[in-house]
């Protein structure tokens, strides 16, 4: 995959947004005013955002879909037809991590899921997927072994710190925190937090 383009983390999030909207945008063409209204942001920052990627292809009548579509997925790192996806392994799997095993929710992301991990042995015995489910202390080896850089944390809150740890020490570089705790990491790991009841949060305190 391709490496992301260098531009500021704000930018990059609402190019993000704009690229999931265009894929399932049903006309030809699609103004600023169309992003405006389906993400918050005004115009202005929509127009700036493609200024900032180097795309110029707008004119009075909006943008060629298809045109934008393709450059933001190449601008983006999102190219995945010919080049292998990456691997991230769930850690967790209670009801957010055993809801994540359809990994059809992974399509177009840039990444599949190569395993799964849980503090419970029973859990892993009876839980079925596409792809291995581990015990948690098998994690070091596993994620060694087979390479995978990224994680999506579901467990406990009372564990999403030690286990962000665990997996930092494990070599992970990225992670997907599904919990309702902020957690740390060193300089260099980067953490994406999806929480929907933060996310909730952070609609109404922008509402207000």
């Amino acid at each position: 995959m391709q490496e992301p383009c260098e531009l500021p983390k704000a930018t990059r999030k609402r190019l993000v947004k704009f690229l999931q909207i265009l894929k399932t945008w049903q006309n030809d063409r699609i103004k600023s005013s169309d992003f405006s209204r389906l993400t918050g942001c005004t115009e202005s920052t929509v127009r700036h955002d493609f200024f900032l990627a180097g795309f110029a292809g707008g004119v009075s009548n909006g943008y060629n879909k298809e045109e934008l579509l393709n450059f933001l997925t190449v601008k983006l790192g999102f190219e995945t037809e010919s080049v292998e996806l990456k691997k991230c392994c769930i850690v967790g799997l209670g009801r957010i991590g055993a809801a994540l095993l359809d990994d059809s929710i992974f399509q177009d992301s840039g990444f599949r899921v190569g395993c799964g991990f849980d503090s419970s042995v029973n859990r892993v015995e009876i839980m079925r997927s596409t792809f291995p489910l581990y015990p948690a202390y098998e994690m070091e080896w596993v994620i060694r072994k087979e390479k995978i850089e990224h994680a999506v944390l579901c467990v406990p809150e009372k564990d999403a710190q030690n286990m962000a740890d665990r997996l930092v020490k494990y070599g992970i570089k990225g992670i997907v925190n599904m919990t309702q705790v902020f957690i740390t990491v060193p300089q260099g790991v980067h953490v994406a937090d999806a929480n929907p009841a933060l996310a909730l949060k952070q609609l109404l305190i922008n509402n207000n």
